[in-house]
């Protein structure tokens, strides 16, 4: 009698590629060889793709919460969509927003908390508080986290939380003494402060802060003007990349139609303008490893529309309606088509990325 273990390798890895990464988790322990292609990211290529989104949900006077969402768009020929929603990591009605995501990781901040959420076995642990303070005891002004990021480092295979804080000087004001740096290892347990960045600001909004294979990036100011401050968990250290020429300027606390995503591996900044009611936006490209950015696309004038959320594919974006619609978007057809999927009007996708369920994360002290 045949079994699975007779099953050709092609037939297996397109039979594991369709499971839940749940069902991958507990099979890996079957034999080596399944170990082994669960642990292949290269047999999840077939599987669809799925976006996470954070919904904002009235639950009575002026008492919300957040709904989870996981919106999966298939690749069968009819592209068809499932929409899913998940148990909320926590029951704190706390705003919160996601800074970072890696192999079924979430990385969340809520005010100066952060927790990690494990997408697969639903566990979720708040890590401990900062180890940075401020050297005056009697300060009476507390200090903002600056900067979040999440990200899996590949030289040492483990998975690191950054935090950038800032501290007020004796008047109050912030943005005047450096900014101070700490790392969270998740295999050692502990944070760990390193050496501080020679700039002073960073942008702390969803839409102006990004996180990819490892780096994190946010929209700061210089001197100069707007510029985007990287950070990578492997080397531990900051950079920086120019803004597009026209947006150097921009004042994004006055602009909210500033964002930064990705499409095919590149970086793209959304830049939206308005006229009367209606919106037009410009996509802008930066080539992969040069900073040199390039206009890929205009796409509207559209009346009620918030904003982009992100790119499905090159040829599909989904966008956010100002009553709190989820819309797709062809950018080639121009066709659009409302999901059905609703939060509150205006604040509806506070977080929001796309993601594969790959292979589960190594054990983790969750």
């Amino acid at each position: 009698m045949a079994t699975l273990k007779d099953l050709p390798i092609v037939l297996l890895i397109e039979i594991l590629s369709r499971l839940p990464a749940q069902s991958l988790l507990q099979f890996k322990s079957v034999c080596k060889l399944w170990y082994a292609l669960i642990n292949d990211p290269a047999i999840f290529s077939l599987q669809d793709k799925c976006i996470y989104i954070n919904r904002r949900i009235i639950i009575g006077f002026q008492l919300y919460t957040y709904i989870p969402s996981i919106i999966k768009f298939s690749h069968t020929p009819d592209r068809s969509i499932s929409i899913l929603d998940v148990n909320n990591p926590s029951s704190d009605f706390r705003k919160n927003t996601i800074h970072g995501h890696s192999q079924g990781l979430v990385c969340l901040l809520y005010d100066r908390d952060i927790f990690l959420f494990n997408m697969m076995t639903e566990k979720f642990r708040k890590l401990p508080s900062s180890i940075l303070h401020n050297e005056d005891p009697y300060e009476m002004f507390d200090s903002l986290t600056s900067g979040v990021g999440f990200g899996y480092d590949s030289k040492s295979g483990d998975f690191k939380v950054v935090r950038v804080v800032q501290f007020p000087d004796e008047e109050g004001a912030y943005n005047l003494l450096p900014l101070r740096v700490e790392i969270w290892e998740l295999r050692k347990e502990r944070w760990r402060e390193i050496e501080s960045p020679n700039f002073r600001y960073l942008m702390i909004t969803g839409g102006c802060e990004m996180h990819h294979e490892g780096k994190s990036y946010w929209w700061s100011r210089n001197t100069k003007g707007n510029i985007i401050r990287t950070f990578d968990m492997s080397e531990e250290i900051f950079g920086k990349i120019p803004v597009p020429n026209n947006l150097v300027e921009e004042d994004v606390m006055l602009n909210p139609n500033i964002s930064m995503r990705m499409l095919n591996g590149s970086i793209v900044v959304f830049h939206g303008s308005n006229a009367g009611n209606e919106k037009t936006f410009s996509v802008w490209e930066m080539e992969k490893d040069v900073f040199s950015w390039s206009k890929l696309m205009t796409i509207g004038p559209f009346f009620g529309v918030e904003k982009p959320l992100l790119f499905v594919s090159s040829d599909e974006l989904l966008m956010e309606a100002d009553e709190g619609q989820v819309i797709s978007y062809h950018v080639k057809t121009h066709v659009t088509k409302v999901l059905p999927i609703k939060g509150r009007p205006r604040v509806f996708a506070n977080t929001y990325f796309d993601f594969s369920y790959g292979p589960p994360p190594p054990p983790l002290p969750m």
